[in-house]
């Protein structure tokens, strides 16, 4: 469970799972002070590293050698009636085109990747 508590400063907030902790804030234009991942940041954050740790033991599964793996991911909101997750994956590495193509072709395996991609509700605990 993560559980967010609010701070002395302007809309910043501490946010837990019960062993690390980080902070999070808004933009300076909305009353923040744009110092922290913002809360559509963490969202993209989630599916990053998700990506990245999926991209990874896929290779380590192929007994592929690589020297690391690169995730930028994007939010496109520009559709009212739904959210896109923009993503790009680049493995570093003397690794084969067909092998790099193989492994970004699995990364809707990633277990964020299919949460985002159902459908959602919103309850209380």
């Amino acid at each position: 469970m993560i559980i967010s508590k609010s701070m002395s400063e302007n809309y910043k907030t501490e946010i837990s799972n019960g062993s690390a902790v980080i902070c999070s804030d808004v933009t300076e234009d909305k009353g923040g002070n744009g110092e922290y991942f913002g809360p559509h940041d963490l969202l993209c954050a989630s599916l990053a590293s998700c990506l990245n740790i999926t991209a990874r033991m896929v290779l380590d599964r192929m007994n592929v050698a690589y020297e690391k793996v690169v995730v930028k991911v994007d939010l496109d909101r520009t559709d009212e009636a739904r959210t896109g997750f923009l993503y790009d994956v680049e493995i570093i590495g003397d690794v084969s085109e067909e092998v790099k193509q193989k492994v970004i072709n699995l990364l809707s395996k990633c277990p964020v990747h299919k949460t985002l991609a159902k459908e959602s509700y919103f309850d209380k605990l």
